[in-house]
This record gives structure tokens, C-alpha cells and sequence, in this order.
């Protein structure tokens, strides 16, 4: 039986896709944390964990005190499996 994958990774895949279809561009601003939490109804906690996950996939970067942002070039993803 599989297991669904935790709620932080579905809003990060589901965030990934929004950037690699254009819906965030390169340089483009995520949502804050807060904000985030309130559009996939998630605790902060977990959508902080979401962006530390797009973080380790080289899709976004922090700007201290300004927020968090798409890389340049998203470097395309392996398959899984």
C-alpha cells in the first residue's frame, strides 16, 4: 500500500511545478511563510519546511530580510523511480 508523501513535500512538488511551468519566473518572490500556510492550509511550521525543501532542490534563495525567491535557471529535475 503506498503511503501518501508528508504535507510539506506535497506543497514543495506542487510549488516546484508552478515554477517550472512559469507561474513563478526566475527572480519572482514566493508568497511568505504566512502566506503560504494560509493558501495550502498548513500549519507555518510545515510551510517553512516546504521552502527549506525547495531550498535543497535549487529552486529558491533567501535574501535576508527581504524573502524568499526563484533561482535564475531551475535546473532540471531527475526522474524518480
Amino acid at each position: 500500500m503506498a503511503t501518501r508523501p508528508p504535507h510539506y513535500r506535497r506543497v514543495a512538488d506542487d510549488i516546484e511545478q508552478r515554477i517550472r511551468s512559469g507561474e513563478y519566473p526566475s527572480g519572482q518572490q514566493l508568497p511568505s511563510v504566512s502566506e503560504l500556510g494560509e493558501i495550502y492550509k498548513i500549519a507555518r511550521s510545515t510551510a517553512h519546511r516546504a521552502v527549506k525543501e525547495l531550498h535543497a532542490r535549487n529552486l529558491v534563495y533567501g535574501q535576508q530580510g527581504q524573502g524568499v525567491f526563484v533561482t535564475d535557471e531551475p535546473e532540471p529535475r531527475e526522474p524518480q523511480g
